[in-house]
């Protein structure tokens, strides 16, 4: 009778394993099926990058295009999607025309696009250059220059050193960084995939890092105006003639705002700079007609659900999300419209396949992440307590994990833990079936500059995506060239269909995913 009973054990045993590995791997297959096969991701990307961008932060552009993405979540049967407010001073900015050319020595087309926030310059201007180096010593600068800018149009900063394009402006990561990073064993050293590594301080990056950052210039613009400077003109490195307007910051309701401001490439930076060491004085002529208003309603983050069907664990929610906010130069197709159709593309994929997850799957596509954090933070605030307070809410306790993506168009290449070293074996096995596409690459290190690092704040298990580089750092981030063009699509398909899968298993899970001591 014992044997009887032993050997009954042990095929019970094995006939519920494969049962429940069968399960899974139909469940794996009808992903896989649809989002290889009827995949809408670059249908999405197309959308959202060629049709609604770019979407800067507070613009009737930004709605538009979050109205779209909510209507459209909505027509493939999602339970809930809904908007959440989460500003109610960020100022909307619009650019309807500018022009910025040299007339004097010789003609020549500067290639610029205006920074954000900044005024207009009320019809064409024309004025001499003169070129400041730094303002760091505003008082130095002031010393100098006080009585002088009347009428003048500044050339701001540094030539960028010469670039001959020897490196390659494309790539993706090699498996010696892959193997590097994977057999780190703390969160904080310099990380082989990427320069954004450290221990995640969300107060610090806050208000040590974005405040500092976007309030440098504010003194800077004030004395500008009260000496009656026309124009500023500044670049980045940024080769081969790729321009980067993002760094003004001032789109609060009482901010100070620039005169106005163009981000120019850097081989007409280097031009007027030689011709002002030659002594010789540019002469230039601009417009900028722009508009600044406030629209509060505006400011929303798209939220969608489909509700889990355990009820004993639907109300515990496994959340997936990216910013859809970008800047204004070009379309946002890589910053980060290719995350925020990922995402999108995710929930349709779980929705088309009629797999009933146990948890809850919430998507979150953020608004004003660029301007730091300010969705994501939002909604932590309003869900989960306070920032530097200690009182949190049972909510917390009920996330499983986040997941976000905000690094480009690239391929999905693994997860950074986030020093996370109980969730590795959890995501080992929950990646191992797509181990052939090279997706499955885990790192105890951190990435952080993101909205991952608001729901690590509140220790919740908060993830970001390892990306493929390719050209997100040379040429599309920020820049005007931020475009569809630089969207692969089979990338975009595995992404989609990993995470989907990834999102899947974790809301199939007996228990929440462990947190960080």
């Amino acid at each position: 009778m014992k044997i009887f009973s032993k050997i009954f054990t042990a095929l019970f045993l094995f006939v519920g394993f494969s049962v429940t590995s069968q399960t899974k791997s139909q469940a794996l297959s009808k992903i896989n099926t649809e989002g290889f096969q009827n995949s809408q991701a670059m249908s999405l990307i197309s959308d959202l990058s060629d049709v609604y961008g770019p979407r800067l932060t507070g613009t009737d552009q930004y709605y538009t295009a979050a109205e779209w993405a909510k209507k459209t979540i909505a027509n493939w049967g999602i339970d809930k999607v809904y908007f959440e407010s989460y500003c109610d001073d960020c100022m909307g900015w619009e650019v309807k025309s500018f022009n910025v050319e040299m007339t004097a020595p010789a003609y020549m087309k500067i290639q610029a696009y205006p920074y954000a926030w900044t005024e207009n310059s009320n019809g064409v201007q024309i004025g001499d250059l003169i070129w400041i180096e730094s303002y760091t010593n505003l008082e130095k600068v002031k010393e100098q220059w006080s009585g002088k800018l009347e009428g003048k149009t500044i050339l701001i900063g540094s030539a960028p050193k010469q670039n001959m394009l020897f490196d390659a402006l494309s790539t993706r990561f090699t498996d010696t960084q892959i193997e590097e990073a994977e057999k780190s064993i703390v969160p904080a050293p310099t990380n082989p995939l990427g320069p954004s590594a450290g221990d995640i301080d969300l107060i610090k990056d806050l208000e040590v890092i974005f405040e500092s950052f976007m309030r440098k210039d504010d003194a800077f613009f004030t004395f500008l105006k009260a000496e009656g400077a026309l124009s500023v003109l500044g670049t980045a490195p940024f080769f081969p003639g790729v321009i980067h307007p993002s760094g003004t910051y001032n789109y609060r309701e009482s901010d100070v705002k620039s005169i106005p401001y163009f981000a120019i490439s850097p081989e007409s930076f280097g031009k007027l700079k030689r011709l002002i060491a030659r002594e010789i004085n540019p002469k230039i002529k601009f417009h900028l007609d722009s508009e600044l208003y406030l629209k509060p309603e505006n400011n929303v983050n798209i939220i969608a659900e489909i509700t889990g069907s355990d009820p004993k664990l639907k109300d515990e929610v496994v959340m997936i999300g990216a910013h859809f906010d970008s800047w204004h130069p070009a379309s946002g197709a890589t910053d980060n419209g290719a995350g925020s159709a990922v995402m999108m593309e995710v929930m349709r994929i779980i929705k088309a396949t009629g797999l009933k997850p146990k948890r809850t799957i919430r998507m979150a596509l953020w608004g004003g992440e660029e301007q730091g954090y300010l969705g994501s933070l939002a909604y932590a605030e309003n869900h989960y307590g306070k920032v530097k307070e200690t009182t949190r809410t049972k909510e917390v306790e009920k996330i499983s994990a986040y997941i976000n993506m905000d690094n480009g168009a690239g391929q999905m290449r693994g997860v950074y833990l986030q020093g996370n070293e109980a969730v590795k074996p959890v995501f080992e096995e929950m990646l191992a079936p797509y181990a052939h596409l090279d997706v499955n690459n885990l790192t105890i290190q951190n990435t952080n500059f993101t909205d991952h690092d608001v729901f690590d704040y509140y220790n919740i298990p908060g993830f970001q995506i390892i990306q493929d580089k390719l050209n997100y750092q040379t040429v599309t981030h920020h820049t005007n060239l931020d475009a569809l063009e630089y969207v692969p699509e089979r990338d975009m398909m595995i992404n989609a269909t990993v995470i989907a899968a990834l999102v899947y298993q974790i809301a199939e899970q007996e228990s929440r995913l462990p947190r960080e001591d």
